[in-house]
């Protein structure tokens, strides 16, 4: 097991309870620098779910900073992030975050008389300061990400094993560091269909509730404004599926990025996307992915999330 180091800051210890937008209890963690291997490194340094409310100066230059990367996501409230220098200046909305390798032209700060909940993660070695640095070309500082996309998954899940006193050891870390950033590019080379706008309130809809066991057929088909007969056809032929096929394959990868990256009991992770019935969601599991919950436990990162199915 890893060591870690608990920041205990204004915020990491003291408020260990509270629990804001992110749904879980903030708290700050550094994880020990490895040596098994110098070349090639993809390590999580720290991660950690904060909330700034101008106890303390929040203002940081990056090109004073190095040797390691920093994806930033907002919750709730909001921070401000400038390319440097005397570039434009941007509000980090909820949904917003922003990749930077250290050092960079940039600078990010907490606006006096506002408040920011974020997560947090750094990364660093020799192979994710390359993989930043393409993203950063490609892409550029700042994304736009719903609470639920896999990337922000990925980081909860690591703060849930910490809370748990689970820190991953340090081989554990770097598959999940490369994993974070592999989920970054995916979501910026993955193509945004061009829908029309009933089935775009659809995809929001879905992306919205999905935990919510009650969500139906006629709910979502109510939500586009037509019969459920009629909106299958439509979402069938702009999204390539169906509206349950959808729903179900949003519901599973969330439930497969929970059961490869945390310990959480598989029968809370079912319920918490979306299911009642925990034999039901076995059986949509397997017969969706070809695997039993506890076979993708097993088989960890082995098992490609873009390997489910949408028959």
């Amino acid at each position: 097991m890893s060591d870690c180091i608990q920041i205990d800051g204004d915020s990491a210890l003291k408020n260990i309870r509270i629990v804001l937008k992110a749904g879980l209890p903030l708290r700050e963690t550094g994880f020990s620098r490895i040596t098994s291997y110098p070349k090639h490194r993809c390590d999580i340094v720290a991660e950690g779910i904060v909330q700034e409310r101008g106890q303390r100066e929040y203002d940081y230059d990056n090109r004073k900073r190095h040797n390691s990367c920093l994806f930033q996501y907002t919750f709730s409230g909001e921070g401000r992030f400038q390319s440097l220098p005397g570039g434009k200046t941007t509000r980090l909305t909820p949904g917003m975050g922003f990749l930077v390798p250290f050092p960079s032209p940039t600078r990010y700060w907490l606006a006096p008389g506002t408040e920011w909940e974020f997560c947090y993660i750094i990364i660093a070695g020799d192979m994710a300061y390359d993989l930043v640095n393409l993203l950063v070309r490609m892409h550029g500082y700042l994304w736009e990400l719903p609470a639920t996309h896999l990337a922000i998954d990925l980081i909860k899940g690591l703060h849930r094993q910490v809370l748990a006193e689970r820190i991953p050891d340090e081989f554990e870390l770097a598959a999940q560091a490369h994993r974070f950033l592999m989920e970054l590019f995916r979501a910026h080379r993955m193509p945004k269909p061009r829908v029309s706008p009933a089935v775009d309130r659809v995809l929001k809809l879905v992306e919205r509730d999905y935990r919510d066991p009650g969500l139906s057929l006629e709910q979502i088909s109510r939500e586009a404004g037509y019969s459920r007969h009629h909106f299958s056809r439509m979402f069938r032929r702009e999204v390539g599926i169906s509206p349950h096929a959808h729903l179900q394959q949003f519901r599973l990868q969330r439930a497969l990025n929970q059961i490869t990256t945390t310990e959480l009991p598989i029968k809370q992770i079912a319920l918490e996307s979306g299911y009642r019935d925990y034999a039901y969601f076995c059986k949509e599991f397997k017969r969706w992915t070809h695997k039993t919950p506890l076979t993708a436990r097993r088989f960890g990162d082995l098992l490609n999330l873009s390997t489910i199915h949408t028959e």
